[in-house]
């Protein structure tokens, strides 16, 4: 996976965050309806609707792993991103520019409990009995295409903003303009994301400014008297927060299975240079994604400079954390240049360092006996297992050959707990 797509996968997650899209200054209470062929939209609908059709229960949607990304927009309804393997698909789409109608990374739903006497009468049919209505899909591009299968007056922009955990938001140029609380509400800085062009389908409810529209004003009888994005002050952290972790995690699990493969490599080979210089780079290069991408809130992606990272713990721990990776792969660059003698004991000392460090990791705030204490358990004694059998071999040259297999091997178990980590 090279840097370029985890870059572009990253900013998938933070950029679909949803805010309504900007309007031309000369209309900025009303979306304008774009003109377009009626055979060429009816094509379109018709392709959303085979590729969504199913996601007309929104328990489908949330198997197949969308997540609620924001509050009730006003004309807009509430978006769910789908943060899973579909997320590369999309990544890959926002580095090439290309669009694919059968993958629309943002669903739209209205719920029913929030409609009021005037979602009758508009030529479509109110949801009931407590569910939420597909209404549409929306996609998402770093700037608006020069051709495509959307008509091009359908692309709109959405601005750069500060999202925060109740689902609010802050226009911002910058990640460094963002407050570290809503103005409002207080509530903290879940992630910033820049400038992008969006494109709303509404292939499952009517519109009267046309399908490809930037707002839908027979959704005004839903979420009256919602500020949008609202959603109280919440705590915890919310489901889009959860869903990035998850894949951040499994993203960190494939980089250890590369790492294992090369560790074993390195077992049967033992004087394959060129396979102990690659380790090295992506040890390094594992870190470096783990310092930019662990805390989006948080320097460098989020707002605030580096000294604010020594005031949030949970910040600290995982820049610390980070620094692990990127400590291996500068002792094994060492190594290779004939310096592996002195600092033989490094690399079991950072293995043994963050399993330690894993034990007392806990994004809640303190230590809870549950599945993420559970999960980081196992990686920490992986962590301090590897960095003891690591010692061994230096210390009892004839344990060599039983040992060696230690570290591909755990690193191998670490990245299986990544790979399925869920919280």
């Amino acid at each position: 996976m090279t840097a370029p797509l985890l870059a572009s996968l990253a900013l998938v997650l933070l950029a679909v965050l949803p805010a309504r899209a900007q309007e031309p200054a000369s209309h900025p209470t009303q979306a304008a309806g774009p003109r377009h062929d009626d055979a060429a939209a009816d094509r379109v609908i018709a392709e959303v609707r085979r590729a969504t059709a199913r996601y007309v229960d929104i328990a489908h949607a949330r198997t197949d792993g969308y997540v609620q990304m924001s509050g009730m927009e006003a004309r807009h309804g509430y978006h769910f991103v789908r943060a899973d393997a579909q997320a590369l698909t999309t990544a890959a789409g926002l580095a090439t520019m290309t669009l694919d109608l059968a993958r629309p990374p943002v669903l739209v739903y209205i719920r029913d409990d929030e409609g009021g006497p005037g979602c009758a009468g508009v030529g479509a049919p109110c949801p009931t009995n407590g569910t939420w209505q597909l209404v549409g899909v929306e996609y998402v591009l770093p700037r608006a295409p020069t051709s495509g299968p959307l008509p091009l007056s359908a692309w709109g922009s959405h601005e750069a903003s500060c999202h925060y955990r109740d689902w609010q938001e802050v226009a911002a140029a910058r990640s460094a303009e963002c407050p570290a609380r809503h103005p409002a509400s207080g509530a903290p800085l879940v992630s910033w994301h820049p400038a992008f062009a969006v494109a709303h389908v509404w292939a499952w409810y009517p519109n009267p400014d046309g399908p490809f529209a930037r707002e839908n004003r027979y959704l005004d009888a839903w979420g009256r008297g919602i500020a949008s994005g609202a959603a109280g002050h919440h705590h915890a952290r919310n489901a889009a927060e959860i869903a990035y972790s998850e894949l951040n995690h499994r993203v960190a699990g494939s980089f250890l299975v590369v790492l294992a493969a090369l560790a074993a490599f390195c077992v049967v080979r033992p004087r394959a240079r060129v396979a102990a210089a690659v380790a090295a780079v992506v040890w390094i290069v594992f870190g470096a994604y783990l310092v930019v991408s662990a805390d989006p809130e948080a320097w460098p992606l989020g707002g605030g400079r580096v000294r604010d990272v020594f005031s949030d713990t949970l910040v600290l721990q995982h820049k610390l954390l980070a620094l692990i990776p990127v400590g291996i792969g500068i002792v094994e660059v060492a190594r290779a240049a004939g310096h592996g003698v002195a600092i033989a004991w490094v690399v079991p000392a950072l293995a043994i360092a963050g399993g330690i460090g894993l034990f007392f990791h806990d994004h809640e705030g303190g230590l809870h006996l549950d599945r993420t204490f559970v999960q980081h358990a196992v990686m920490g004694a992986a962590g301090v297992g590897v960095g003891g059998a690591l010692l061994a071999m230096g210390r009892r040259r004839r344990w060599g050959a039983s040992l060696a297999w230690a570290w591909p091997t755990l690193l191998g178990v670490t990245a299986a707990v990544l790979l399925f980590y869920t919280e």
